[in-house]
């Protein structure tokens, strides 16, 4: 009976160590497949509850909760920032066009804020400042600390009052010190003129939610007059705009396809494609793209697209690169609203623009970039490659 018993016991054992690796493997696999593991709201909330309960003065609860939002939006990108409703409202007030201030666009390149353009006919643009001017002092303010924000809202205020800048231009040994006074700005986003050869010329310096019916109205207008042979787009020192607004742009003179791809962090199933609705309102009329390093954003859609679908010849220097996509997110219970970098922008033949840009088929040295008694080497280079094209352009 010996044998019998030991066996009993060695078979109750093992039977035991199946149960018990069992239970393990179940509980390790629970929490694998269920991802226990504590989540952020949590981490936040440990660290809420302790202040809350161990700091040695009272605490307003909004300003915590708004410095916690500061802090999670600064470790994302520049361009994902919080706002309260006055800055909600500038933003609004920038779509349309209307705003007060110098008129620059600003980026921030290696910790440096980078200018990308000085919008046409601001003070800035007529204080002399140029696309890729670093700012180095705001008011003798060092910008070393700031972010981007805080940046705006130094250079912001009323009209007729001055600020200070002080910038960093590349070949120049020491920095320059501008005064500029600030002005009410109403930017007309399209001015367009007719050339001597039968080509219409069309600067747009911003990308605002009228931008499309202004050139196509302009295009229309200028075509009564005389037979339109082709178009020159000009979108030098275009800091870009609106989305929506690229893409009626780069509609109106294409039949069919993609405009822009946006993505975002979900792969293949976050891609959104705007696609062509409209047909060609210069149909088998040649265009011309005028770019350089101030052109950027919604500049770079329309310039890539017309690119990329052979619609447009580009000229000029290669674009600014910057291709993500900015979400106004619904209101806060704390009456602020996040702006959040949502996507990236890529062509239609998915081509990467953040922090590539768009490089023009035709490259004009920058150095010739300066106009001279009334002359425009970038215009006159747009003008030889329509002449190419051999289609009665004198």
């Amino acid at each position: 009976m010996e044998p019998i018993s030991r066996l009993s016991l060695l078979t109750q054992a093992c039977l035991l160590v199946s149960i018990l690796s069992g239970v393990l493997l179940g509980v390790v696999a629970f929490r694998y497949l269920n991802n226990t593991e504590p989540t952020a709201e949590v981490y936040v909330g440990q660290a809420l509850e302790q202040i809350r309960d161990h700091y040695v003065e009272e605490i307003d609860e909004r300003k915590l909760a708004q410095s916690a939002i500061d802090g999670m939006l600064a470790h994302l990108d520049h361009y994902s920032i919080l706002l309260d409703t006055v800055q909600l409202n500038q933003l609004q007030q920038n779509a349309e066009g209307k705003f007060s201030g110098v008129g620059i666009e600003v980026d921030q390149r290696a910790g440096n804020f980078v200018v990308i353009a000085p919008i046409a006919d601001s003070p800035a643009y007529h204080a002399g400042i140029q696309a890729g001017d670093r700012l180095k002092a705001v008011n003798e303010q060092s910008t070393t600390e700031l972010d981007m924000h805080q940046l705006a809202e130094l250079i912001k205020g009323k009209a007729g009052t001055e600020v200070e800048l002080t910038l960093i231009r590349q070949g120049l040994a020491e920095p320059l010190t501008m005064r500029i006074v600030r002005a009410q700005l109403a930017i007309e986003s399209v001015d367009a003129q007719l050339l001597d050869n039968h080509l219409v010329y069309a600067r747009l310096t911003k990308f605002q939610r009228s931008s499309a019916q202004e050139l196509s109205s302009a295009l229309a207008r200028l075509g009564t007059e005389i037979p339109v042979r082709g178009l020159i787009l000009d979108l030098r020192n275009n800091p870009g705009g609106l989305l929506s607004s690229a893409v009626a742009v780069a509609d109106l003179f294409l039949q069919r396809g993609v405009i822009v791809t946006t993505r975002k962090r979900r792969g293949e199933s976050g891609q959104q494609h705007f696609r062509a609705t409209l047909d060609d309102i210069l149909p088998e009329r040649p265009i011309a793209v005028l770019i350089n390093a101030g052109s950027a954003s919604a500049a770079e859609v329309v310039a890539a697209a017309l690119k990329d679908h052979d619609r447009g010849v580009l000229v000029g220097t290669r674009s600014f690169g910057k291709g993500s996509v900015q979400t106004i997110m619904p209101t806060l219970s704390l009456q602020q609203t996040i702006k959040l970098t949502t996507a990236e922008y890529f062509s239609p033949q998915g081509h990467a623009i953040n922090e590539v840009g768009v490089n023009p088929d035709v490259s004009i040295e920058e150095s010739s970039a300066t106009t001279t008694q009334g002359s425009d080497p970038w215009l006159e280079a747009a003008i030889a490659e329509l002449q190419k094209l051999n289609l009665a352009v004198e």
